[in-house]
């Protein structure tokens, strides 16, 4: 814009001057015209040279018609940038509408979701009141129960002093009691016994039936156990702990033994010699014994037990449990 309005200006300088020249050469020319037409005309025959006048007005005519499409030019250039401008005012006022319209929906959707959470503040308040008024209520309850508690204590307390006297009279009894148990177990008797067979390796076998002897006492508490018939006699009745063991070496004896209450066999145990290996046997039973019965163990026929003095290898075995 600002190069069209200087050449515009240039343009009309430039026509200004040349209207000045070419009304100075008229007047010039008229005033040769009038007072010596006859001497121009001398002289120019006399030079010989011919003088061509340009055609000044017919530039002029053209600068002015430029001139003329330089104005409709800048009329076209400004419409056209009003015509921008008011484009530009349209799209930038668009723009700024959908800005604020966006803006207006945003905050509208951050309006409803305070709004939101305003109503859960105001349920959330409401609950909370509905839990105080629950909670004081409890508080109440809870006093009330303390109270009772506090009433309840004092009669405990009140009530502790004849407690402490039963308890007193209670452990005096327990005394007594464990002095009278302590004095029946001091007079229960006691009953155990453990003896070995032999010293001398290989008992059997026998043509019948034969009572084991075990002469090598371990233990004999009580006396119950005779070590010269094999023999024990219950001194109490009672119930009893009965066991024996048994070992037979290498060779073509079966081993086995009876245990006998009074003249009842109660147990027989028996093991072949197959194989030609040591064979071991052992049990036990409980026997409810009245006082005076007699129990004892006996070697079945054709069959032999084995024991050594290092080793206890077969034994008989028993004891009271508990009187009745």
């Amino acid at each position: 814009m600002r190069g069209a309005v200087a050449l515009l200006v240039l343009l009309f300088c430039r026509s200004g001057a040349w209207a000045q020249g070419e009304s100075g050469g008229d007047r010039e020319i008229l005033v040769e015209s009038h007072g010596t037409e006859d001497t121009e005309l001398t002289s120019k025959h006399t030079t010989g040279q011919t003088i061509t006048t340009p055609d000044i007005w017919g530039e002029v005519e053209e600068l002015r018609d430029m001139v003329d499409n330089l104005g409709t030019m800048i009329l076209e250039q400004r419409e056209k940038m009003r015509n921008m401008e008011k484009k530009m005012e349209r799209r930038w006022r668009e723009k700024w509408q959908r800005g604020s319209e966006a803006r207006l929906e945003t905050m509208g959707a951050r309006l409803s979701v305070i709004e939101r959470e305003v109503e859960d503040l105001k349920e959330q308040n409401t609950a909370m009141g509905t839990r105080l008024s629950a909670s004081e209520r409890e508080v109440e309850e809870l006093k009330r129960m303390n109270a009772a508690l506090e009433a309840r204590v004092t009669d405990s307390e009140n009530g502790n002093t004849a407690l402490e006297a039963r308890l007193n009279a209670s452990e005096g009894m327990v005394e007594e009691l464990r002095r009278v148990n302590a004095a029946k177990l001091h007079d229960r008797p006691k009953v155990a016994f453990s003896a070995g067979l032999t010293n001398n390796g290989y008992v059997g076998p026998f043509n019948s039936i034969t009572i084991l002897v075990y002469r090598r006492v371990i233990t004999n508490i009580g006396k119950a156990y005779n070590p010269n018939t094999g023999v024990f006699t219950a001194p109490v009745r009672g119930l009893y702990y009965i066991r024996f063991t048994a070992v037979g070496l290498k060779g073509p004896q079966s081993i086995g033994a009876y245990i006998y209450h009074n003249d009842k066999s109660v147990m027989f145990n028996h093991q072949n010699n197959d194989n030609g290996h040591n064979r071991f046997l052992s049990n036990a039973l409980t026997l409810e014994l009245e006082a005076g019965d007699v129990v004892y163990m006996r070697l079945p026929v054709n069959q032999e037990l084995y024991d050594e003095k290092s080793s206890n290898y077969s034994t008989f075995s028993g004891f009271l449990l508990f009187p009745m």
